[in-house]
């Protein structure tokens, strides 16, 4: 073969490949894009969901509303995402997220999709578990384990069972990882985070045995959770979405997997109370001296205060 025409091949397999590389760049900034807007979307439907989260009952009691938070989620979802109305879509949509969990104080609850016969024909169905619990067990004890420092303890030879906080009850047991705050809080966490897992795992590979039924071939999974989502997750109310196997387009070369955990993140983790003092009105911190002894009505934020006509004490400085 001739040079001349070495080079003309050489030249011809540069350019196929330059095109091709011209071409799948071109998807990888498209793709770019839109993962941006499916994070934008994501995140600020599961803030709407979070705003939700925690509510104020009419006794002015805390109370966790998992309801209201995962509906509004997927409404703002859907409208993010320019489904809004659509049924079919939405449901579509609502196919690739295999759970949601959501943390409450002294247990969690998951969101999941079931399989179900309606009218002769099988169809999923979203619905939530009963509440599971952050359960540690031993030889000697059972614990229930809560988002803070209270516990549920019960001893298996006498069958007691104490409740409170766990400084409180190490005083009255020879439970022995309650002697040291680091190995409590170490216990508390690994157990939170086990039964977290455990149970979505679960739930995951449940959705996993259905969803080649409804066409769904991917295979959903629990990716590793970064160290500080575990933490917001610990310590706070919460909600976490896992959102996977969404085809980016119709060739479904590329699919778009993230989760998202959002924390209740509310003043109503601070508690004020307002008593009368010389007939002017005052709020104080939980702990004040000015209310130990007659708390009266909750308040969560300053502002609530303040439209009742409250100022701050000068003594705790909320």
């Amino acid at each position: 073969m001739k040079l001349s025409d070495l080079c003309l091949v050489f030249f011809v397999v540069e350019i196929i490949v330059f095109t091709v590389l011209d071409i799948r760049f071109e998807q990888l900034e498209a793709m770019a894009e839109i993962t941006n807007a499916y994070n934008t979307a994501l995140d600020n439907a599961v803030d709407d969901g979070c705003f939700y989260l925690v509510e104020v009952d009419s006794s002015r009691n805390l109370y966790t509303n998992k309801e209201a938070a995962v509906e509004q989620f997927f409404s703002s979802l859907y409208a993010n995402l320019g489904v809004m109305g659509q049924s079919f879509q939405e449901e579509k949509l609502s196919r690739y997220i295999p759970v949601i969990l959501v943390t409450d104080r002294d247990g969690f609850y998951i969101y999941y999709t079931a399989a179900i016969l309606s009218g002769g024909e099988k169809r999923l169905d979203k619905r939530w578990s009963e509440k599971l619990h952050y359960v540690y067990e031993d030889d000697r004890y059972v614990i229930k384990f809560t988002l803070g420092n209270e516990i549920i303890l019960f001893e298996k030879e006498s069958m007691e069972i104490w409740e409170g906080e766990y400084r409180d009850i190490r005083e009255l047991t020879e439970c022995s990882f309650l002697e040291e705050e680091e190995v409590f809080e170490t216990i508390r966490r690994k157990t939170i985070i086990q039964s977290i897992s455990k149970n979505m795992n679960l739930y995951i590979n449940y959705y996993n045995s259905i969803a080649s039924d409804f066409g769904i071939t991917y295979e959903f999974w629990l990716p590793e959770i970064d160290r500080t989502d575990w933490d917001r997750t610990i310590d706070d109310v919460s909600l976490f979405v896992l959102f996977q196997g969404y085809p980016y387009d119709a060739a479904a070369l590329d699919t778009y997997n993230r989760y998202v955990f959002g924390g209740a993140r509310i003043a109503k983790s601070k508690v004020y109370y307002i008593n009368v003092k010389l007939e002017k009105k005052f709020y104080h911190s939980e702990n004040c001296e000015e209310v130990l002894i007659d708390k009266g009505i909750p308040y969560y934020t300053k502002e609530e205060c303040a439209k009742e006509g409250a100022f701050p004490c000068n003594k705790c400085i909320p």
